[in-house]
């Protein structure tokens, strides 16, 4: 077995940056279950003293009972044996499971409290963290935790105390036996030392050969469809087979380094009892040493070697369980940046009047979970689709200048601009995702810092470009916008969206299940769900951005007469790709350099000639040139 690769999960070889505060941190976690562990102590040195009794029964019987001839002391003695053992055995039985309980209820809270704090942290903690690293905390760091509570605590202080016991038991028994087996300690200590250390660096190499290997798997994987595409499946697996024999061969180091272990403990134990064999021989023959101490001596000698090799072998899971435990520890301590006042009040029934004053915003690089981590294997950081994406501008880079608009009640605002101008993080702003640096964010004259976040976004209904879908059925899908909302009232969403025409073909209907991301759907149609879980939301102030720009032409007119009946009482802010679906907007906010430079309907914007002008008449006029093109080859 590799060192460090049982109980079924994966050790990275790595160790705690500071082993001394984690230690600290995970006493303090533990603390509610001191009496179990008390309990597990308790049980684990009774076990250990009946196993370094065992072998003084042993000597005795050979002394005693096996020299003399006396077969009715032998029987009674060996009942004892017997006794001993299984107690020993049953104490180790008992506190197992007590470990199993209790590593499984402790990790179970740990990976709940991470969940749960990886939730309420701020857009730009996700933002600054690859969604790859803050899984695998949550799952390998702490399962890497709950083998080690359930199996690697114990054996590990086991082991400690079976060395110690039998070290103070081989010098009670024989002095001069035990001074000769201490000149071969530090022989011992250096050879452990040396497999250790070089198995740690074998085993950080085949992990990051492991990493290497998963990436190139769930990156080819995933993008199948492209692969067959381009007729790449020849470089694409030659790829893999290289990164594969990399790993091979990193693997195959750490596995000899391991398999090294045993026969060399093993050599070094049969030197050992040999020469305990010779010297012991000598001094029985002297009459200084009873036949059956020498016995127990040799016993003692081979439960010295095991607990050694136990501890070796140990070593890295310990380190590594400490390592997971800091890197979680670490993203515990990571405060959300947005959050509520201790005295916000919720944001009651509102009427939705927007105003945006003076705000300016620019993203902070934030801390991440944790500070020089090694970076993840590439498909393993992707970002959910369900998030609002900050525009791409380097940290403390002004994202928007004294930005200022008032959308009354029921009004539609529709946000234009080019790629990065600033519109989306508008519309994250109003979701208060994010802090504005300067001016203020107000809804009925109340400033959303001042509000609690969750009841704000209860009056918010919003729809992504890159809708995000769960794993269950299409009803389910729709009815997370109101969890509370009956069939009927989700069928009516539906229908209000367009959707009802196309959930009705499918062969479950509304509880046809929804694959990973919602990838069984087309593009079109997860936009149509998405559409239908913001309507049954029943929201006053609705934000759409981009939303039909992945469907096709015709459905976008039924789409468009859909979201004009939602859009009816509603206060609205529309980021759009066509120019065209705006005609019928309010006011039309031109956002460009960070800044809104123009302001308008749709006709006066138009009439202004100015950047919206020039930005409707390209599009225009690719679409024109477009509409061409197909004709002509209709006609051809």
């Amino acid at each position: 077995m590799r060192l460090g690769f049982g109980g079924g999960g994966m050790m990275t070889g790595e160790a705690a940056a500071n082993t001394r505060q984690t230690l600290k941190r995970m006493a303090s976690y533990l603390r509610p279950y001191r009496m179990h562990l008390l309990v597990v102590a308790l049980f684990v040195t009774f076990s250990t003293i009946l196993r370094l009794y065992g072998p003084v029964l042993l000597g005795r019987a050979i002394d005693e009972f096996i020299a003399p001839g006396d077969t009715v002391g032998l029987r009674n003695l060996v009942v004892q044996i017997a006794i001993v053992y299984i107690v020993a055995a049953a104490a180790s039985t008992v506190q197992g499971l007590i470990m199993v309980m209790l590593g499984q209820r402790f990790v179970s809270d740990i990976r709940g409290g991470l969940f749960s704090h990886v939730q309420e942290m701020s857009m730009v903690f996700h933002d600054r963290n690859q969604v790859g690293d803050l899984m695998s905390r949550i799952t390998n760091d702490s399962e890497a935790i709950n083998r080690t509570l359930s199996n690697g605590l114990i054996e590990f202080t086991s082991n400690v105390l079976l060395l110690g016991g039998t070290f103070v038991a081989m010098f009670l028994l024989n002095w001069q036996l035990a001074l000769a087996m201490l000149v071969l300690m530090p022989l011992m200590l250096y050879i452990t030392g040396e497999v250790t250390r070089r198995s740690r660096a074998a085993f950080r190499t085949v992990q990051r050969n492991l990493g290497a290997l998963n990436a190139v798997m769930e990156e080819n994987i995933a993008g199948a469809r492209v692969v067959q595409a381009f007729a790449r499946e020849k470089e694409v697996y030659e790829d893999f087979l290289e990164v594969n024999t990399t790993y091979r061969k990193a693997g195959m180091t750490a596995d000899i380094i391991t398999a090294a272990l045993g026969p060399m403990f093993t050599t070094m134990m049969t030197i050992t009892i040999a020469a305990a064999a010779l010297l012991g021989g000598w001094l029985s023959i002297q009459g200084i040493l009873e036949v059956g101490v020498l016995a127990t001596f040799i016993i003692y000698i081979m439960n010295f070697f095991r607990p050694m090799r136990g501890i070796a072998m140990l070593y890295n899971q310990l380190q590594s369980a400490l390592a997971g435990a800091e890197r979680i520890f670490q993203t515990l301590d990571v405060e959300p940046v947005v959050t509520d006042r201790p005295d916000a009040p919720p944001l009651e029934e509102i009427e939705g009047d927007v105003q945006f004053e003076n705000v300016s915003f620019s993203y902070k690089d934030e801390p991440q979970a944790a500070q020089g981590r090694a970076p993840m294997a590439r498909g393993n950081g992707q970002r959910s689709s369900s998030q609002i994406e900050p525009a791409s501008s380097p940290p403390d880079e002004p994202v928007l200048q004294n930005i200022s608009l008032h959308a009354k009640p029921g009004a539609t605002i529709a946000l234009v601009g080019p790629t990065g101008a600033g519109k989306t993080t508008i519309i994250s702003l109003l979701s208060r995702f994010y802090d504005v640096d300067e001016g203020s964010i107000r809804i009925d004259g109340h400033d959303i810092r001042d509000v609690q976040q969750a009841s704000l976004r209860k009056q918010l209904g919003i729809v992504l470009q890159d809708t995000f879908l769960f794993s269950g059925t299409v009803r389910e899908n729709i009815r997370y916008g109101r969890l509370e909302a009956t069939d009927d009232e989700v069928e009516a969403a539906a229908k209000l969206a367009n959707a009802d025409s196309f959930i009705r073909l499918l062969p479950g209907g509304y509880n046809s299940q929804v694959s990973e991301q919602g990838n069984n759907f087309s593009e079109g149609q997860r936009q149509l769900l998405a559409i239908a879980r913001a309507v049954l939301a029943d929201p006053r102030i609705l934000i759409l951005d981009e939303a039909t720009s992945s469907v096709d032409t015709r459905t976008e007119v039924h789409l468009q007469q859909a979201l004009l009946r939602l859009l009816e009482g509603r206060t609205a802010f529309v980021i759009a790709h066509r120019l065209s679906t705006i005609r019928n907007a309010d006011e039309v906010l031109v956002v460009n350099d960070h800044r809104i430079i123009e302001r308008g309907s749709h006709d006066e914007l138009l009439d202004l000639k100015g950047f919206y002008h020039d930005l409707y008449t390209s599009q225009y006029m690719r679409v024109k040139r477009k509409e061409a093109d197909l004709e002509e080859l209709r006609l051809n």
